[in-house]
């Protein structure tokens, strides 16, 4: 079991799956030493979907898009925290089943102290250039075949591998939590590890798990 890790996870505010892993990861950081950055990584953006692309998830990847915009906005004007961004705002879509609109981005600017005005850099394109050098940044480690979760692992001599996932069902137990990390960790840092995967269970991900008790 490594002592200490730095990771760097990507997260778009859509995607259940992310939001499982994100608060697996949070657990995981207050029993092992884990210092974790979030960017963001707009599916929108990697998808094509701003440009008009249709997919079965497109329209909303570009309203969680705007929300994004606007994340990175009062992290650049106001150093405030990426994570607790994207916490209240993923919390409000997919916990407390409110749409990605004007109106929670409102709420969003209002739980962290934040000017209304920030609202306008929703539709405010000159933060995409930003978003996509964080697309590049991922894609460059572990290649166009990537979405989200997804994570870097920095080793103690700075040495750096990604990886698409951990895709979890479900929130696991605190217990359980440690023992994937361990896991992972050790697959993630070894040079000759590449991949696993199967297929996807039929039931989707079971995010109010998240808000249990473990």
């Amino acid at each position: 079991m490594l002592l200490s890790m730095n990771i760097t996870f990507y997260f778009d505010p859509s995607c259940p799956f992310c939001w499982i892993t994100s608060r697996w990861l949070l657990l995981v950081s207050q029993h092992r030493s884990v210092e974790i950055t979030l960017n963001p990584f707009s599916l929108a953006l990697k998808n094509n979907e701003l440009r008009g692309d249709k997919t079965e998830h497109s329209q909303e990847h570009r309203e969680s898009h705007r929300v994004l915009r606007v994340m990175l906005a009062a992290q650049q004007k106001f150093g405030t925290s990426m994570i607790d961004l994207y916490s209240t705002a993923t919390y409000q879509r997919l916990i407390a089943g409110k749409p990605f609109n004007d109106r929670l981005i409102q709420d969003l600017l209002i739980k962290h102290s934040l000017a209304q005005s920030l609202l306008e850099d929703a539709d405010n394109t000159k933060y995409d250039s930003t978003l996509q050098n964080y697309i590049d940044e991922a894609t460059e480690i572990s290649g166009q075949d990537i979405g989200v979760p997804f994570i870097v692992f920095e080793s103690s001599d700075s040495k750096t591998s990604g990886f698409f996932g951990p895709v979890l069902q479900a929130m696991p137990s605190t217990t359980d939590a440690l023992k994937l990390w361990d896991g992972l960790t050790t697959l993630a840092t070894d040079p000759n590890f590449y991949e696993l995967k199967r297929t996807r269970p039929p039931n989707g991900p079971d995010v109010k798990s998240t808000v249990l008790p473990h």
